[in-house]
């Protein structure tokens, strides 16, 4: 008992050091709830500009260390799905974009110089990127009410932010109502036997919501929001085995619109 404390403890050190061991830094007191209780869950705490400010912090570490030639898997991940699509002059949004930090990523690792439009649901992220990048476009919005026309953007990718939607279902609707051709979905925690599972937890010491999505079931809302999958990505470390009894993984998706 005592190795599997100390394991464990290095585990949550280790992810929150910015490494590859795992993304729990940010994340404690997970708690199993209801789909009812996480429509409860109040989402205040993304707007909180002390949140927005760790948050941040965290990320700039992450784009030191890729610049010093050690970028994170995720941020590896993020760029390559990106360049998958072959979109290398159109128009791109983030949805849950955060302070615009994946945006460094693009240029960096895939040399991408997509027309870049950043949007979450936080104003608190949404100052911090608009200082950051003066010359991109951020917007204050809601992944499951996009303020955009049908098919504005070549590419909509949903960043690390499915996992923090109760309704997810919706964000996925939406996302493939705003893309003309591409949608990605990054870092999405799934399980292979546990149905989808929501979560009260603490993210940067506020409380927050979290979704594990069942993988079946998230390919199946793919299937019916009208996107194919031509491909999958392995992204960082994540495992709620101790919390749900299951391993759990992250992953991103790449989703064509289909006719």
């Amino acid at each position: 008992m005592r190795l599997r404390d100390l394991a464990r403890r290095l585990r949550r050190r280790l992810a929150g050091s910015g490494g590859d061991a795992g993304a729990r830094g940010s994340s404690s007191e997970y708690e199993v709830i209801t789909r009812e209780e996480a429509m409860a869950v109040s989402s205040d705490g993304w707007h909180d500009p002390s949140v927005a400010a760790r948050q941040d912090a965290a990320f700039r570490r992450l784009l030191d260390a890729m610049y010093r030639g050690k970028p994170r898997t995720d941020l590896v991940v993020y760029a390559r799905a990106v360049a998958a699509t072959g979109v290398h002059d159109g128009t791109l949004l983030e949805v849950g974009c955060g302070s615009g930090y994946c945006s460094e990523a693009l240029a960096h690792l895939e040399h991408l110089a997509l027309r870049y439009t950043g949007l979450d649901y936080s104003s608190a992220m949404i100052e911090l990127a608009r200082r950051h990048y003066p010359s991109l476009d951020f917007v204050v919005g809601d992944a499951c009410a996009l303020p955009f026309a049908d098919g504005a953007f070549d590419v909509v990718i949903n960043g690390v932010a499915l996992m923090h939607i109760p309704d997810y279902v919706r964000a996925i609707v939406e996302a493939r109502r705003v893309a003309r051709r591409w949608c990605i979905f990054h870092t999405v925690p799934v399980l292979a036997e546990r149905p989808t599972t929501f979560l009260r937890k603490r993210a940067y010491g506020l409380p927050a919501v979290e979704v594990i999505i069942n993988e079946g079931e998230l390919l199946e809302r793919f299937r019916e929001a009208g996107l194919g999958v031509p491909k999958v990505f392995e992204s960082l470390p994540y495992d709620l085995h101790a919390e749900l009894g299951e391993r759990t993984v992250t992953r991103t998706y790449l989703c064509e619109v289909l006719p």
